[in-house]
């Protein structure tokens, strides 16, 4: 427990009980959630932020005009006491706004921006690059750096190969320079753009109208406004084989991954499936699965908690089948088959196979009937796939799966969900049922 933020640690089997049946997997989730101390008042740490717009030919027209707005948007957002800097690039890279207070930005910005026209090529990885470097002497630990890259997402020059930018991007993320992209129109590359988001522990998001961001940069800014654990890392001591970890947070070496940074009033998960014979295999030793969980704190301090999972009892088949699930982890669990269902879809909504995708969309609403924001979200997806609307339906399965693998949940998170009350919570604890729309257009 820590002051004034006490972060609870619960490692907990979705069924607590084990059985000898070939090909079962025994699922178990972590959580970590951060309590606020009401006794204590909360220092909001400052951030340091870099927008980075593209202004490639591919830009042209309303995506660039949007791009623009949204670069307004956010720096209107921002407190006094933080700092922005402004880079746009084509096939050259160049800086609008050097790093300053965002008091100072909000009265040079749009006079620049009107300065800035769409052409040449996209030097996507160069343009994030200076963004990252001007926020480099900043990480020092008393503001929160992070990249905002705007963009279609379709790099064709300097460095373009995904796994080499993504190996960069992750390494600044480790050194304290996070990385959120958000995707304009419907012709961005959303593989691209949520794999950088992805390595760079920041968000993905996607639009064609900065009203249909403006919930997104809600999110964005009350989640880093609040942010309290960062430079998070899982490592997972398991003697068996073949664990598997069933979110998309990025694996640094074996076994171990590393999370974006956890806000107060917010839990954080993991997902983790394991063969159940092994388990009982493993089991042997006196537990089955213990966790390292590293992290740092807003001033500065560093943590190392622990969480182990002991020997479960083992049941016959039948005595199996009729033990009770913990409610919320069968949830979380059914959430994640949910997005590896949306992204087999998605492959099918690439190559045209209507029918395939059809039969994939019953499939999701049979599975989320339980579940009303899963249902919502998938009535809209019925209505893309009713439309044949292939590039809405694409990026829109690539990001509502994102965000059901990913979400950062509520502490009082349960199957229950209005649109209504969704509205009190914090932007970034909103369970959202379209991704790339605002709620007023949601329905």
């Amino acid at each position: 427990m820590f002051e004034p933020i006490a972060l609870e640690v619960l490692l907990t089997p979705r069924k607590k009980v084990l059985a000898n049946i070939p090909n079962e997997k025994f699922d178990v989730m972590l959580r970590l959630r951060a309590h606020e101390n009401p006794n204590i008042n909360l220092i909001r740490t400052p951030l340091a932020i870099s927008i980075v717009i593209d202004r490639s030919g591919s830009m042209s027209g309303s995506k660039l005009e949007q791009a623009k707005l949204s670069a307004i948007d956010i720096v209107k957002r921002l407190h006094k006491d933080d700092r922005v800097s402004v880079i746009v690039y084509d096939d050259k890279v160049d800086v609008l706004l050097d790093l300053m207070p965002a008091s100072a930005a909000i009265a040079l910005i749009q006079p620049k921006l009107e300065e800035v026209f769409a052409s040449g090529s996209t030097n996507l990885h160069g343009g994030w690059l200076k963004g990252a470097e001007l926020l480099a002497p900043r990480t020092n630990g008393k503001e929160l750096c992070r990249v905002i890259l705007l963009s279609d997402g379709q790099a064709n020059q300097g460095m373009v190969d995904i796994d080499r930018i993504c190996g960069q991007v992750s390494d600044l993320a480790r050194a304290g320079i996070s990385t959120t992209t958000v995707g304009f129109g419907l012709g961005f590359n959303e593989e691209l753009m949520t794999a950088i988001a992805h390595a760079g522990q920041g968000n993905a998001w996607y639009g064609e109208r900065v009203e249909d961001l403006m919930e997104s940069f809600d999110s964005e800014m009350s989640y880093l406004s609040r942010l309290v654990f960062k430079e998070v890392e899982i490592v997972a001591n398991y003697a068996g084989r073949k664990l598997q970890m069933r979110n998309d947070f990025r694996s640094v070496r074996r076994n171990t991954w590393r999370l974006s940074g956890i806000a107060i009033g917010s839990e954080k998960w993991m997902a983790f499936s394991m063969p159940m014979r092994e388990v009982i295999e493993v089991q042997n030793s006196g537990s089955i699965i213990e966790l390292e969980i590293h992290l740092t704190d807003s001033q500065g301090q560093k943590h190392k908690l622990s969480a182990k999972l002991l020997e479960q009892s083992v049941v016959s088949v039948s005595e199996y089948r009729e033990a009770e699930e913990d409610e919320l982890v069968a949830r979380r669990f059914e959430e994640v088959e949910m997005a590896d269902i949306q992204r087999e879809a998605r492959g099918l909504v690439r190559e045209g196979d209507w029918i395939g995708v059809e039969s994939m969309i019953d499939d999701l609403e049979y599975k989320a009937q339980n579940n009303p924001w899963a249902l919502e979200t998938v009535k809209y997806l019925r209505k893309l796939l009713n439309r044949r609307d292939a590039q809405r339906m694409e990026k829109e399965l690539m990001y509502s799966s994102h965000s059901m693998k990913n979400r950062v949940a509520d502490l009082e998170d349960n199957v229950l969900f209005c649109m209504s009350e969704e509205a009190n919570k914090p932007a970034f604890l909103r369970k959202k049922t379209t991704q790339g729309r605002n709620t007023d257009s949601q329905g």
